[in-house]
């Protein structure tokens, strides 16, 4: 999973970069880093802790999550915000991560004069509106001009399309986000070689200063009614406090936060509500030599889970041995588990549930 963070500058994306990845990105001033920073955070389970303890592997790896800290705009205007080497980067991503500034610090002085969450988030969703309709309107252009000498079923083809793109560009310009709405195949068709930044599943992180912490249950609330959608999420945080704790080690900071009544980490927090968001979950995989999570989209069958461990795994696929996590630690081992037939034998149709520990067995 890849993740754009973007915002204002000022906003404190590059300290929630920082407390994210336990990276320590130079933090610019108004409109200061030109170059994107790129950092993996470990996905926290405390069922793959628990299975090392079991199985004592010779290595345990966790799913991952690398976030990409977009390079700082020079200004707020909208064709700034999402321009060049911002745009390249986007294009890979999974998902966006808006940052809002919702703190004050006067050594930081607002791009927008002021502290106002609900303009800032206003004003980016109006920006990410506004690169796809550029976009759109660059793609309606290249078709009309290739319908010189085409065919009479192709320049059909071509009509419908720019007919499609500019409907989008009309609901755009009204306020609708591309993830926000169902695609026909109609559409799918004419929208298929081109970019929309505001089909990308969208997180809102509000970054709060330390004396808002007591807040967060009704920040997130009043969030919510801002950040609503099916492909949207939205949480409270403190950035600052979150990069402070995430520099220490685990240990230090699990002993910091309970002192401070802190809750679980800014990273906890961020990752879960990305899995919602993105509809994602994780399987296992155990033995002596490794113990490992694996993250793929919910409704995945076996066969295509059994494709993330490795290509020739789905081409070859006979069957998945399965066992819950829950019932294999009720169980203590695999052996028990299969005796009292916890762990199944799975075919072709099976749907991966998030927790299984699977066994593939294949042949190529």
């Amino acid at each position: 999973m890849r993740i754009g963070i973007i915002g204002l500058p000022g906003s404190g994306k590059t300290t929630l970069f920082n407390a994210l990845t336990r990276g320590t990105a130079q933090s610019g001033s108004f409109g200061g880093n030109q170059s994107a920073n790129i950092g993996v955070a470990h996905v926290p389970d405390p069922r793959l802790d628990r299975l090392t303890e079991i199985f004592q592997p010779k290595r345990t790896v966790a799913a991952e999550v690398t976030y990409v800290d977009l390079p700082g705009a020079r200004s707020t205007e909208s064709a700034d915000l999402f321009s060049g080497e911002s745009m390249g980067h986007l294009q890979r991503v999974d998902a966006l991560l808006h940052v809002v500034r919702a703190f004050d610090d006067p050594a930081v002085p607002h791009a927008l004069g002021s502290v106002d969450y609900a303009r800032d988030i206003e004003k980016v969703n109006f920006d990410v509106l506004f690169a796809d309709i550029s976009l759109l309107e660059r793609r309606i252009d290249r078709i009309k001009e290739g319908m010189k000498g085409l065919k009479s079923q192709e320049r059909a083809q071509a009509e419908k399309n720019i007919e499609v793109l500019q409907q989008l560009q009309g609901e755009m310009e009204d306020g609708t986000a591309a993830r926000d709405r169902d695609f026909t195949e109609e559409e799918i068709t004419a929208v298929s070689d081109t970019f929309l930044l505001s089909r990308l599943p969208l997180l809102v992180a509000l970054n709060v200063g330390e004396d808002d912490i007591s807040r967060t249950d009704e920040l997130e609330s009043e969030l919510a009614e801002l950040t609503g959608g099916a492909n949207s999420g939205s949480a409270v945080m403190c950035g600052r406090l979150e990069e402070e704790l995430a520099q220490m080690s685990h240990e230090e900071e699990a002993e910091m936060r309970s002192g401070l009544d802190a809750g679980e980490s800014g990273l906890e927090r961020m990752i879960r509500l990305s899995y919602r968001v993105l509809g994602l979950i994780s399987f296992l995989t155990v033995g002596e030599d490794e113990v490992r999570a694996w993250t793929i989209t919910e409704g995945t069958s076996a066969p295509r889970a059994a494709g993330t461990v490795h290509s020739d795994i789905e081409r070859g696929f006979i069957r998945a041995e399965t066992v819950s996590y829950d019932d294999f630690v009720a169980a203590g081992s695999l052996a028990e588990a299969r005796n009292s037939g916890a762990l199944r034998q799975e075919g072709r149709d099976y749907v991966v549930q998030d927790g299984d520990i699977l066994n593939f067995r294949f042949s190529v």
